[in-house]
């Protein structure tokens, strides 16, 4: 059996920002603002925040949900709190024990292999400014760029990777087996970007870090971990790698509806990204040595200043919002009242944590839960800084820009992490207005390339070295936006065709990667391979290299799309090991795909009023197409209310853009609400 790696899972901890921070009326403080922090001493008595963590966690509505949690403060050197609230496991109200109950720890996992990079780069075996190919044992990673992709690149999720999340499901088999290196060579992404041009958070660039420290060592990466930084820090419960034995150790992971989820494996099996097993005990000695110059007590794992260097800003669209330092991320830029914050943060399958330091305060904090039912982590850090560092933020004023001086901002900007989000940017009024998930929103400017808009979020762009506004971050904080680049028209599309929205819309989400000529052929039927890569391409969804399942795509131009699709079982055959990639798909047999790839994501339990024919396989997701409004001006409702979805004709191109383009938004809009 497999445990999926949710897509869900990605797009909404990507838009959990539109419900976090939908209200705060200010973002980013200004650099005077940093100079001018708030006056708070923060936490500094046990009791204290003894008291502060009590009052939240046994409040009505997070006792209601929440399975279990632990949670850490440090400052100046010591442990205030480390307590564990609510059970490891909800059907024998196991409590959780913070010396003892492991969680996974998913991403946090990653500022510990970025340590282990800096701890070689300070050994000089490896420099942050060579070229990765130089130290990953002969391996080559293909570049479509002229410029090199540098270690330094790895650290801060700028590599310019075309793929960069690995979707593959996870195993629930604990003796399945999945080496470092073979997940490296089969899933290696190809450079498509200048590196360092722009921030996209990066699971595979946190994988490929991990795989250079074990070959440059000549030891395992888990071992590298153990004896440099477990040991020397005595972090005595924490692992790289789930086995049966731990297993009973682990917290049980909890989904949304509190119901248990069957312990699965990482992929790969020691996963440098995302797969450190820990207490919480264990991380406040790894955040202890972050904030005492890599030491804790007499062990030392890095020197003062390579601690610095991971914590400082490298990466960041403007000064107001930085991104990332090396292993470190900073998102939440609302909420640190005017403090230097960095911080990480993880999410597997019941499991979610968060870790934020204070460097200049020696202060730090510490998450992690076990049940998808609630998520808790951002408002307790919000809680936590207005309580110990509040500060009065004032909004910045406006500016007043032309509508010349606007109107280089005006254009689609494609999110790079997941290609179904598109942020169309106009001139309206000598304003800009900007669609997002949530509606379309105004932007003012207040600064040199930065906006606010009437929520209080800052959009912020980036110019190129030509001064052309080539990237967008708003909303979404874990990647920024690439504009589209303007591209003829169709010669086949007119401006008035009824088509003609849905199609270009595609165009800008970049799902019809097959068609590069000049004309779209709208009314040609769709074959069922074309489908399956669009679809693909919609989601963004790396393509598989395992072996076919059907013999007549071996050696199909579609063939690693229809088999990822089978991997996320999406696709059914035709029949016995046949797909027919090449028979006009039928629209039925589009909704079905669309359906079943949808259901990891989004809520597809929708009914609707049918009238022709649909065969009783296809119905659910011809309703689920129909009551979500996912299609064109092709079909239409009588008078009893009943829609004919034309269920057994093939499906020509143009309908196919409408029901993508429509069921990218539908996606984003439920998750955004959080429907799902």
């Amino acid at each position: 059996m497999y445990q999926g790696k949710s897509l869900n899972r990605i797009i909404c901890i990507a838009l959990l920002v539109l419900c976090v921070l939908g209200s705060v009326a200010y973002v980013g403080p200004s650099p005077q603002a940093n100079a001018e922090a708030a006056a708070g001493k923060g936490p500094s008595s046990a009791d204290e925040v003894k008291a502060f963590a009590d009052a939240f966690f046994n409040r009505a509505e997070i006792r209601s949900k929440l399975a279990g949690a632990a949670f850490v403060v440090v400052s100046d050197n010591k442990v205030l709190l480390n307590q564990g609230y609510g059970y490891a496991n909800l059907e024998s109200k196991q409590p959780i024990e913070p010396d003892k109950t492991l969680f996974r720890v998913a991403s946090v996992t990653k500022v510990f292999t970025a340590t282990t990079v800096m701890q070689l780069a300070e050994q000089g075996r490896i420099n942050l400014e060579d070229n990765v190919d130089k130290y990953i044992g002969g391996m080559k990673i293909p570049n479509h760029t002229d410029s090199p992709l540098k270690v330094k690149h790895l650290l801060t999720h700028t590599t310019g990777f075309d793929f960069t999340d690995n979707l593959k499901p996870n195993s629930t088999d604990l003796d399945t087996v999945t080496s470092l290196e073979s997940f490296i060579q089969e899933r290696l992404p190809t450079v498509v970007r200048k590196p360092g041009q722009a921030y996209r958070y990066d699971n595979f660039a946190s994988d490929l870090q991990g795989y250079l420290v074990q070959s440059v060592v000549g030891q395992p990466f888990e071992q590298v971990v153990r004896e440099h930084i477990f040991q020397p820090l005595h972090m005595n419960n924490s692992y790289l790698g789930l086995n049966s034995k731990l297993a009973q150790r682990l917290a049980t992971g909890y989904n949304s509806k509190n119901q248990p989820i069957q312990p699965y494996t990482d992929t790969p099996t020691i996963s440098p990204s995302g797969g450190l097993i820990s207490t919480s005990t264990d991380i406040s000695k790894f955040m202890l040595a972050q904030l005492n110059g890599g030491k804790l007590g007499e062990a030392a794992i890095l020197k003062p200043e390579t601690v610095s260097e991971m914590q400082k800003v490298h990466v960041g669209i403007l000064p107001e919002l930085p991104n990332m330092g090396y292993g470190f991320e900073m998102f939440y830029h609302s909420l640190y009242n005017g403090q230097k914050v960095v911080e990480k943060s993880g999410d597997h399958s019941g499991y979610h944590s968060y870790m934020w330091l204070l460097p200049d305060r020696k202060v730090g904090g510490f998450i992690v839960t076990n049940s998808d039912s609630i998520d808790v982590r951002t408002e307790l850090f919000k809680e936590f800084m207005d309580h110990y560092y509040p500060a009065d933020q004032k909004p910045r004023p406006a500016i007043t820009l032309s509508a010349k001086d606007l109107a280089k901002f005006e254009g689609s900007y494609r999110y790079l992490r997941i290609p179904m989000q598109v942020f169309d940017v106009k001139l309206e009024d000598e304003h800009l207005s900007i669609s997002t998930p949530v509606g379309v929103k105004k932007l003012k400017p207040v600064g040199d390339l930065l906006f606010e808009d009437e929520d209080g979020r800052m959009a912020a762009f980036k110019a190129d070295e030509k001064g052309v506004i080539s990237h967008l971050y708003y909303m979404i904080p874990d990647a920024w936006s690439e504009r589209v680049e303007d591209q003829p028209p169709y010669s086949d599309v007119p401006v008035n065709h009824p088509y003609a929205g849905y199609i270009n819309d595609l165009r800008k989400l970049n799902a019809f990667p097959v068609n590069t000529s000049s004309a779209f052929a709208p009314e040609k039927t769709m074959t069922r391979g074309e489908f399956s890569a669009d679809l693909v391409g919609l989601i963004g969804i790396q393509p598989t290299q395992s072996p076919v399942q059907f013999k007549d795509t071996v050696g199909h131009r579609f063939a690693a799309q229809i088999q990822t699709l089978v991997e996320y079982g999406a696709v059914n055959g035709y029949a016995k090991d046949k797909f027919e990639p090449d028979r006009p798909i039928t629209r039925e047999e589009a909704a079905v795909l669309l359906w079943r790839i949808s259901q990891q994501f989004a809520n597809t339990d929708v009914s609707a009023k049918l009238s022709g024919i649909t065969d009783l396989w296809a119905k659910p997701a011809v309703e689920f197409v129909i009551g979500s409004g996912l299609y064109g001006p092709e079909v239409r409702t009588n008078q009893d209310g009943l829609a004919n979805y034309h269920s057994r004709s093939p499906m020509l191109r143009q309908e196919a853009a409408a029901l993508l383009t429509k069921a990218a938004r539908f996606i984003l809009t439920q998750q955004a609400k959080g429907k799902v």
